[in-house]
């Protein structure tokens, strides 16, 4: 997708699309860079886009031995991520419907999720019923990488998702600004 095109998804769907350019490799690498993909059986990807997590989520599993599939609400976005990635499902559906998508592989938890969704943008009813999800999909120990725009973590949406993170998991890390994003960006690593 050229940089023309995301931006004109961003500014028709910006509840949907909360960047005005894909992240960068820099910021997916450090998203799963907490990620024990020895162990990782399941796998899920909210917000796959224009699949840079994807592709390096690929790059580190076996499909094998792997359940690995992603949860796309935006139409357009949908699109892409399945003709980036056809080797997994994709999904156009809302990340607060993980556990139907658990249940159609005939799983209840997935041992990750990744989160490449706009919180910020999202009403606090909304943020509350995808976390609420999350944690139902996920076991005890498991894993919940996400990331915020640096310029974000000031909103009241942002204050208030990082809080909201804190309640929900008993573990949440905080990794050094991702400088090579745009914008730059930090990733919150949470354990179940």
């Amino acid at each position: 997708m050229s940089s023309w095109h995301f931006i004109k998804q961003f500014c028709s769907e910006p509840r949907t699309i909360g960047a005005i350019a894909p992240s960068s490799k820099k910021l997916a690498n450090r998203m799963l860079q907490q990620i024990d993909f020895d162990r990782a059986r399941v796998i899920v990807e909210y917000g796959p886009g224009t699949g840079v997590f994807t592709r390096q989520i690929l790059s580190k599993i076996n499909l094998d031995k792997t359940i690995f599939f992603g949860l796309e609400l935006n139409e357009q976005m949908n699109r892409i991520a399945c003709t980036h990635a056809p080797e997994i499902s994709i999904f156009q559906d809302s990340a607060s419907e993980v556990r139907k998508y658990l249940n159609h592989h005939g799983v209840e938890h997935a041992d990750a999720i990744i989160s490449g969704l706009p919180w910020a943008a999202f009403s606090e009813k909304l943020q509350d019923e995808i976390l609420e999800e999350t944690v139902a999909g996920l076991p005890e120990g498991g894993f919940f990488s996400t990331f915020a725009y640096l310029h974000g973590l000031i909103l009241p949406s942002g204050i208030r998702f990082r809080s909201k993170l804190k309640q929900h998991f008993s573990e949440v890390k905080i990794s050094p600004v991702v400088w090579g994003n745009i914008p730059p960006a930090i990733v919150y690593w949470c354990r179940k």
